[in-house]
C-alpha cells in the first residue's frame, strides 16, 4: 500500500471543502480533496453567495467574474416575497437591506447562482491553482499522531487503498458527516424543526413570473407552508414543502402528488409540469460543541446545521473555509505558530451560533408566525449585522479600549476596533478606483495615516526579518482617500496605524504614534500570529504591554 504525504487533506467537496481547496491552493499550500460522490452537486441545493462570502472568494483572480458568469440572474437582482402562491397577491415583499444596493458596506455584489453552478466553478479554480481533487474516493478510516493525521483513502472504482499522511485534516463531510463522531464531537441545539420534501421541476415559468432575475417566494398556503425558488436553468424551479411526518411518509410523495404541489405552489391549476427530482430532508438547527480535535478541523454543515431560510448555511461554510485557509497556510509555511489554529473555533463558532438564530428567526417571520417559541432571542441580530458585522475575539486579535463585548456591529457604522471587519471605503490608486478591501486578501496589511511614516519603516524591517507576509499602505502616498472617509471610519489619527489580517479583520490598532513603533509593531505582529512575545527582551515586553492595553488577558489552552 502506497504512502503519500500532503500538508492538508480535505474530506468533502461541498462549499466548505471546495472553498478550502481553492483558497489553500491559491496560497501555495498543496492539498488533496477527496469526495465520495462521483461529481459535484447536480442539484441547486443552496442559492446565492452573499457579500461577505464574495469578499473572501474574490481575492482569487478571476473567481468573482466566473461566479457571476455561472449565474443566470445579474448581481443583486433578487426578489423575495411572502405569498399564498407565486401568482397570488404578495402578503409581504421582503426588500431587506441586503436586497438593496449595499455599496456603502462592501465592494462585493450578491451572486444568485445555485450550488449546482457554483461548485463546478470552485472545482475549476481549485484545480487550476494546484489542488489535487479526487471524486469517488472515500475516507475509510483515520487516526491521529502528535505530528499528523494518518488517513486511509479508498478509490471506489478500483478498490485501491492509499495511506495519506497529512499535517492537518479539514472535515467538510456535511450534515451527515461521520468524521466528527470519531472525535466525540456532539451536536447541540433545537434539532429537527421540520420534515421537508424538495422537488426540482421543469415548467413554463416565463409565462408566470414577471421579469428576470432570481425569485424566492415563501409560501403560506392553506394546504402547506414552503418555498419556491427559480434556478439558473431557464424554466427550472424548485419547491420545498413541509409535511407532517405523523400523517405522511416521504415515500407518499410520488410524481403525481409532487406535480399537484407544484401547481398549488405556483397557483396555476392546469400547468404542465415535468418532475426532475424528489428529495426528502429534515430542516434542523444544530451546533457542534467543538469545531476541532487535535489536527482535525470541522467546517461547514458538519460543524453547524442552519435552517435554509436566508441562505446563511452556505455562507458560513465558505467563510469557515476561508478562515482555515489563511491560518493553515501561515502555519504550514512556518510563518505562524500552530497555536494560531486555536483561534479557528474560538472565532468561528459564535458566528455559526448567530447565523443559526437568525435563520430560525427568518423561518418564523417568513413562514410560521405562530411559532415564536422556537426563536433563540439572545443570539438574534439584524440580517446585515449577522451576515457582515460579526466580531471576533481571540488571541489572534489584540483588543483595545473600545470593546463593549457586543457580538456584532452595524457595518454601516464601523468602529475600526480590533476584531471587527475592515470598513469598505472607495480609494484612488493612480487612475483607478479601488476598495480598501482590494488591498487585502493574501497578506497582512498595515494601513497608516499620511503621517505614519515611522510605522511604515518599522513594518518594512519586520517583513524582512519575520519572513511573514506583511504589506503596507500609507494614505496619501500609496492610495488617496478623496472623500476623507478612511481615517474617521478606522478611528485613527494621521499618525495612527491599523494591522489587518488576510481575512479583512482588524488585528491591532494604534490610534496615534508610538514611542517605539518597531518594538510595538513587532510584538503585536508576532502575537497575532500565535508567537509568544514573552520570550523577547524586556524593552519589547514593555512596549508590548503598552500597546495592548491592560484590558486583555492572554489565555493558554
Amino acid at each position: 500500500m502506497s504512502v503519500e504525504r500532503v500538508p492538508v487533506l480535505i474530506v468533502g467537496a461541498g462549499y466548505a471543502g471546495l472553498s478550502a481547496a481553492t483558497l489553500l491552493a491559491w496560497r501555495g499550500v498543496p492539498c488533496r480533496l477527496v469526495e465520495r460522490r462521483a461529481s459535484t452537486s447536480r442539484l441547486p441545493k443552496a442559492h446565492g453567495i452573499n457579500r461577505r462570502s464574495m469578499e473572501v472568494l474574490r481575492v482569487v483572480p478571476g473567481l468573482e467574474d466566473a461566479l457571476f458568469a455561472a449565474s443566470r440572474a445579474g448581481a443583486n437582482e433578487s426578489t423575495l416575497i411572502i405569498a399564498e402562491s407565486v401568482t397570488s397577491p404578495p402578503i409581504e415583499t421582503l426588500v431587506t437591506k441586503i436586497s438593496l444596493d449595499a455599496t456603502p458596506v462592501s465592494p462585493s455584489r450578491i451572486c444568485t447562482a445555485g450550488q449546482d453552478r457554483v461548485e463546478p466553478v470552485l472545482l475549476r479554480f481549485a484545480r487550476e491553482n494546484g489542488a489535487d481533487v479526487r471524486f469517488s474516493t472515500t475516507l475509510e478510516r483515520f487516526s491521529q499522531r502528535d505530528d499528523g493525521v494518518d488517513a486511509i483513502l479508498r478509490d471506489e472504482a478500483s478498490g485501491q487503498e492509499t495511506t495519506v499522511l497529512a499535517d492537518y485534516m479539514i472535515a467538510a463531510d456535511g450534515a451527515g458527516g461521520t468524521i466528527r463522531d470519531v472525535g466525540g464531537v456532539k451536536m447541540e441545539g433545537p434539532g429537527v424543526l421540520a420534515d421537508t420534501i424538495s422537488v426540482l421541476f421543469e415548467a413554463d415559468l416565463d409565462s408566470i413570473l414577471p421579469g428576470g432575475g432570481f425569485a424566492l417566494y415563501y409560501l403560506r398556503n392553506p394546504a402547506f407552508s414552503g418555498a419556491f425558488v427559480t434556478c439558473d436553468e431557464p424554466n427550472h424551479g424548485q419547491i420545498n414543502i413541509e409535511y407532517d411526518s405523523t400523517r405522511d411518509q416521504a415515500s407518499d410523495f410520488d410524481e403525481e402528488r409532487c406535480e399537484a404541489l407544484v401547481r398549488q405552489s405556483l397557483g396555476v391549476a392546469d400547468l404542465a409540469v415535468k418532475i426532475l427530482d424528489i428529495r426528502p430532508w429534515q430542516m434542523a438547527a444544530l451546533l457542534a460543541d467543538r469545531m476541532s480535535f487535535g489536527r482535525v478541523f470541522l467546517a461547514g454543515d458538519c460543524a453547524h446545521i442552519t435552517p435554509p431560510v436566508g441562505g446563511l448555511g452556505g455562507q458560513t461554510a465558505i467563510q469557515d473555509a476561508a478562515d482555515l485557509a489563511w491560518k493553515l497556510a501561515l502555519v504550514v509555511k512556518g510563518q505562524a505558530a500552530p497555536t494560531l489554529l486555536d483561534s479557528y473555533e474560538i472565532e468561528r463558532r459564535p458566528v455559526a451560533r448567530i447565523a443559526i438564530a437568525r435563520s430560525i428567526a427568518n423561518y418564523v417571520e417568513r413562514l410560521l408566525p405562530d411559532r415564536q417559541d422556537i426563536r433563540i432571542r439572545e443570539d438574534e441580530y439584524g440580517l446585515l449585522e449577522t451576515a457582515m458585522g460579526y466580531r471576533y475575539r481571540s488571541d489572534a486579535i489584540i483588543a483595545d479600549e473600545f470593546d463593549d463585548g457586543a457580538c456584532v456591529e452595524d457595518p454601516l457604522r464601523p468602529s475600526g476596533a480590533p476584531g471587527t471587519r475592515l470598513a469598505h471605503v472607495w480609494l484612488r490608486r493612480g487612475e483607478e478606483t479601488i476598495s480598501s478591501h482590494d488591498l487585502i486578501g493574501r497578506d497582512f496589511m498595515l494601513f497608516t495615516g499620511p503621517d505614519g511614516g515611522d510605522w511604515i519603516e518599522a513594518a518594512r524591517r519586520i517583513a524582512l526579518r519575520s519572513k511573514a507576509p506583511l504589506g503596507v499602505c500609507r494614505l496619501g502616498f500609496d492610495v488617496d482617500d478623496p472623500e476623507g472617509l478612511f481615517l474617521p471610519r478606522l478611528r485613527i489619527s494621521p499618525e495612527g496605524a491599523l494591522l489587518v489580517r488576510p481575512d479583512g479583520y482588524i488585528a491591532w490598532r494604534s490610534r496615534g504614534r508610538s514611542p517605539d513603533p518597531f518594538a510595538t509593531l513587532e510584538a503585536s505582529f508576532a502575537r497575532v500570529r500565535g508567537f509568544d512575545t514573552g520570550q523577547s527582551s524586556g524593552s519589547h515586553a514593555a512596549a508590548f504591554a503598552d500597546a495592548s492595553g491592560s484590558g486583555h488577558h492572554h489565555h493558554h489552552h
